[in-house]
């Protein structure tokens, strides 16, 4: 693996705190001259407290190796309690689990060996626990391989698709360490005082990490993970642009970014107005999901639906050439949404031809709910024009492959051409 490990020590420990410390629910980064310590509330009762610790509080002075033996779970509270005084951790009925390690920073060179062995999760990255990323990579990893390996063993996709395994995860990976390594060497450095010019400044430490974050709320405006929201909760992860990843046609909507997931947005189904969150319509099940933004469904909008419809059903189309239908517990492989733009008290969904509209529950609408509260703006959030047709694919994944206006069909196609594999059959008109 590629990397280094570092020379910073530090112990975790949960237990069921009794404190006086005021934010002992909230994730808090304290940073003193007895260490650095950050607090994470966990299920139930229980807090993780990461603790920075010395050379001299595990290393043999022999050996100079860490030994787990010179430290205990009451010997980590005692270092706790000096770095949150004058506040005051009592001694806990019960150490639920505690542990001392060093933090090491590497990356695998590789993530598969010639697209037939392949390695995920702590067998790829190591890094320290602080941003959370330990069991939320792995399990983005396989995430990220698991639909890819599902089309080719069906015979959907070319093998080749597997190589954007690695192109996506390593590249992740290779961010995650570069964080890691920034807040690591923050939380780990001495604060700066009259005595230490050379430490990190209270205000560095702020300026370097902090930013407001809608996703964490139970973050403290001082927490040093805000920045780094997108990394705790892998919103922030951005693809680079490849054969699944295709940025030629941003500009549709310059605010819904390509490569990173489809974020949160409320609509309302356009039958019965009841407000739907689109994550919910977008499952892990390996389709890929169709997003027709359809705007605002005028005579002449539904002329150029029905000349989009009949293109969609050309035999050459990748939607009919790369359409795989349900094949037992194979699910199919794609799913269309439309997503009309207008008033819920005006619009007719039957005006959309029948491709656009598989079933009831795939019309949504770009509107508020009867509440006026809840749902609507999201082509305004997005930079969607809805004047126009707009096709947004996501990925069985979730994160957004492509954008393409209903005029670059050809490129959608190109799209699909980099990795699926025609169907034998190719179904024509009816």
């Amino acid at each position: 693996m590629d990397g280094e490990q570092t020379d910073f020590i530090w112990g975790v420990v949960d237990i069921i705190a009794d404190t006086d410390f005021p934010d002992i629910r909230y994730g808090s980064a304290i940073h003193s001259e007895s260490g650095s310590c950050l607090i994470i509330p966990r299920e139930g009762e229980k807090v993780r407290f990461y603790i920075q610790l010395s050379d001299s509080d595990v290393k043999d002075p022999i050996t100079g190796r860490v030994d787990k033996n010179r430290m205990s779970p009451e010997k980590l509270l005692e270092v706790a309690r000096k770095i949150i005084h004058p506040y005051k951790v009592h001694e806990p009925k019960l150490y639920d689990w505690w542990t001392v390690y060093i933090i090491g920073q590497r990356v695998a060179s590789r993530y598969s060996v010639n697209e037939r062995i392949f390695i995920a999760g702590d067998a790829c990255h190591t890094h320290s626990p602080k941003a959370g990323q330990g069991m939320n990579a792995s399990m983005s990893d396989t995430h990220n391989l698991a639909w890819k390996l599902v089309q080719v063993l069906r015979g959907r996709a070319d093998i080749s698709l597997l190589k954007t395994y690695e192109l996506e995860r390593r590249k992740y990976a290779q961010d995650l360490i570069e964080f890691d390594r920034k807040i690591s060497t923050l939380f780990s450095g001495k604060p700066k005082t009259a005595d230490n010019d050379d430490g990190v400044s209270h205000e560095e430490f702020l300026k370097s990490v902090l930013r407001k974050s809608s996703e964490l709320p139970w973050l403290t405006v001082n927490s040093a993970f805000q920045i780094y929201g997108g990394f705790i909760t892998g919103i922030g992860v951005h693809y680079v642009s490849s054969g699944i990843t295709n940025e030629i046609h941003q500009q549709c909507a310059p605010h819904l970014i390509i490569g990173e997931r489809m974020p949160p947005q409320v609509f309302i189904r356009a039958a019965d107005a009841r407000p739907y969150e689109i994550q919910d319509m977008l499952p892990s099940d390996t389709r890929f999901k169709l997003l027709f933004f359809v705007g605002y469904v005028t005579e002449e909008r539904v002329g150029e639906l029905d000349a989009l419809f009949d293109k969609l059903r050309d035999p050459s189309c990748f939607l009919q050439k790369y359409g795989y239908p349900t094949e037992g517990i194979a699910q199919s492989m794609f799913s269309i949404i439309t997503i009309m733009s207008g008033d819920k008290e005006n619009v007719e969904f039957t005006q959309v031809p029948e491709l656009f509209r598989p079933h009831w529950s795939n019309v949504l609408l770009d509107d508020t709910d009867t509440t006026k509260k809840i749902g609507g703006g999201a082509c305004t959030r997005f930079g969607i024009d809805p004047m126009t047709v707009t096709l947004v694919i996501i990925r069985p994944d979730g994160y957004v492959g492509m954008i393409a206006p209903a005029s670059a069909l050809e490129d959608v196609d190109s799209y699909f051409a980099t990795f699926a594999i025609p169907r034998k059959a190719v179904l024509g008109r009816d």
